[in-house]
């Protein structure tokens, strides 16, 4: 019988998690390795940005089948034998190799990541894993405008347009708006937002923020279950939402 190693939510969280918080991110990872307390700092990341993570001792793919992962990551990094081809991941689901650098496979930098690694290394390769998987779009810049999705952000004017409609933002709203899309999908802290908006000097507390969003959500018409523009990042702040 598989066994399953689960992680949870609340004890990696611990008393960051605020109260009345929630995930919207539903991709699902699945992280493959005999040894998974090698990888403790890795699943505890993915769970604090809110990604569902399954954790398998051996790999089944029949099990995998069921499960629909959106990314699967394979640790190799102790030599088990396991040659990359001789691995059945579904060609459809996006897969990461983790290798000690002179291990199998570690030539396919495409596929492969060295461990280990630290956060600024691994979140935004397995982001961009996620993102490709789902299509989502990137914000993009050009001239005095950001735009994203439907969204259009005026530098010179400080307006926001959502299509041909004019969104009537605060100043305030807007720089909490401008701040996240020119992150491109990063995750900002809220004491990160409080020191982009209000100035470093600013000691109001971090609710201040959550105040901000929920107005500026409702003005954008943004449902923070199914986020279409921005997404909370339970316990750290807010990033772009997926497509």
């Amino acid at each position: 019988m598989q066994r399953t190693e689960q992680v949870s939510v609340d004890s990696v969280a611990g008393d960051t998690m605020p109260y009345g918080e929630f995930c919207e991110t539903t991709s699902r990872i699945v992280i493959v390795s005999p040894y998974p307390s090698a990888l403790t700092e890795l699943i505890q990341e993915l769970t604090l940005g809110c990604y569902d993570v399954l954790v398998f001792r051996h790999l089944n793919p029949q099990s995998l089948s069921k499960l629909s992962p959106d990314l699967i990551i394979v640790d190799l990094t102790e030599d088990h034998g396991m040659a990359l081809n001789a691995i059945a991941v579904p060609q459809e689901t996006p897969s990461l190799f983790l290798v000690d650098g002179e291990g199998t496979g570690a030539d396919d930098k495409e596929h492969t990541m060295h461990w280990p690694s630290g956060r600024s290394q691994f979140l935004p390769r397995i982001q961009a894993l996620l993102h490709a998987q789902h299509g989502q779009r990137s914000p993009e810049k050009e001239g005095g405008e950001w735009s994203f999705k439907d969204l259009r952000l005026d530098l010179k004017r400080l307006t926001c347009f959502i299509g041909m409609t004019r969104v009537d933002l605060t100043k305030t709203e807007f720089d909490l708006l401008l701040a996240i899309i020119e992150a491109e999908g990063a995750v900002l802290s809220r004491q990160s937002l409080m020191d982009r908006v209000w100035g470093e000097n600013y000691f109001g507390g971090s609710n201040t923020i959550d105040v901000h969003m929920k107005s500026l959500r409702h003005k954008l018409n943004d449902n923070p279950r199914q986020p279409k523009y921005i997404a909370t990042v339970r316990g750290i702040g807010y990033r772009l939402a997926d497509a």
